[in-house]
């Protein structure tokens, strides 16, 4: 009897040892340096984007998220049937996406919506923080809330672009999806997917750091994830002051799907589109066609020749493709996909 108590707690010793070496390796990663600079090459062709003239632009609103936190948004009004929500992609914000918005606005296919997420330009307190993994999430449902409450009556769609088409997908997968009736992914930053590029030159991770508090959240420990991990390499004549170019570390997590990724992409289903351009600088596109037909093969999935990184929002023949499938009916696959078909999508 004495021997297997002895036994018993030389194992809960053990199990304490290696947790304790555990913390205090993820503690020495989380305490080293911050990650470096990015550099400054224009690696996505920002040259090539048109600012919208500010007069253009719809007056940004706002709406109060469930912790009194005002957000910003931009709402382009129309005569179509249906809302469709767009995620800008990471360290900008929603007037991005203006042409977009215009095109599908004004042609009758969506009454669009361009939310600055929490923490970016004009929404939250600390530019790059959030207050909690999942916070985006919790936001968008309080969009959607707000949006009806003010009578924006017909289905919902909820598109991204870039970290926000991965933001798209990790609200397919989590509480809120039911809110939304279809979801739109324009080249999704998938992290820790094969499909994400590792050396685009667009960001700097601290992998060491991300290492280690992923560790401490393990334990339970989250005192530690405001700290920085990624910075952003938008070269400085392409800047206005409205950019974030760091994101802490919980910041980084919620914009992205969770650590089994697969399982976000998988609650996409029949009304989902993901579509990338075949000259995508920070995505593979066969490897995310991989991905989208092995986790999620109802969903309609489209690469686009010619198109990269910014083009699948900004050129016409994506821009086409999205209206294409926007416009078609929701319940019928069959005329998403003919629909994106006839819009040069291959």
């Amino acid at each position: 009897m004495h021997a297997v108590l002895f036994t018993l707690i030389d194992g809960v010793a053990i199990v304490a040892a290696i947790a304790l070496a555990t913390l205090v390796a993820a503690l020495v990663m989380v305490a080293s340096a911050g990650p470096r600079a990015a550099q400054s090459e224009d690696v996505f062709g920002f040259e090539s984007l048109d600012a919208p003239p500010a007069v253009s632009l719809p007056p940004v609103q706002r709406y109060a998220a469930r912790d009194g936190e005002p957000l910003a948004f931009r709402f382009y009004d129309s005569t179509a049937p249906q809302v469709l929500i767009f995620v800008h992609g990471s360290s900008y914000h929603g007037a991005s996406y203006h042409a977009l918005a215009a095109h599908l606005s004004q042609r009758g296919i969506a009454r669009v919506v361009l939310p600055n997420l929490r923490g970016h330009y004009l929404s939250g307190t600390r530019r790059g923080d959030i207050d909690y993994i999942g916070q985006f999430e919790d936001d968008l449902a309080d969009l959607v809330t707000h949006l009806r409450n003010r009578g924006e009556s017909g289905s919902i769609v909820l598109g991204g672009h870039s970290s926000g088409g991965g933001l798209v997908i990790r609200f397919a997968g989590g509480a809120h999806a039911a809110l939304v009736a279809r979801f739109l992914a324009l080249s999704p930053a998938i992290a820790r997917s094969r499909s994400l590029k590792a050396n685009s030159g667009w960001a700097s991770l601290h992998l060491r750091r991300i290492i280690g508090l992923a560790l401490l959240n393990l334990f339970g420990v989250h005192g530690f994830d405001a700290l920085p991990v990624i910075a952003f390499n938008k070269p400085a004549r392409f800047r206005d002051g409205s950019e974030t170019l760091a994101y802490s570390y919980r910041l980084n997590s919620a914009y992205h799907p969770r650590a089994r990724f697969d399982r976000d992409v998988a609650k996409l289903g029949a009304q989902s589109a993901v579509l990338v351009g075949a000259n995508d600088e920070a995505v593979d596109a066969p490897l995310l066609g991989e991905l989208v037909a092995r986790a999620s093969p109802e969903t309609y999935f489209a690469i686009l020749p010619d198109i990269n990184h910014f083009g699948v929002f900004t050129r016409e023949p994506a821009i086409a493709a999205v209206a294409a499938w926007l416009a078609a009916q929701p319940d019928d696959g069959d005329t998403q996909r003919v629909a994106a078909g006839a819009a040069s999508v291959v």
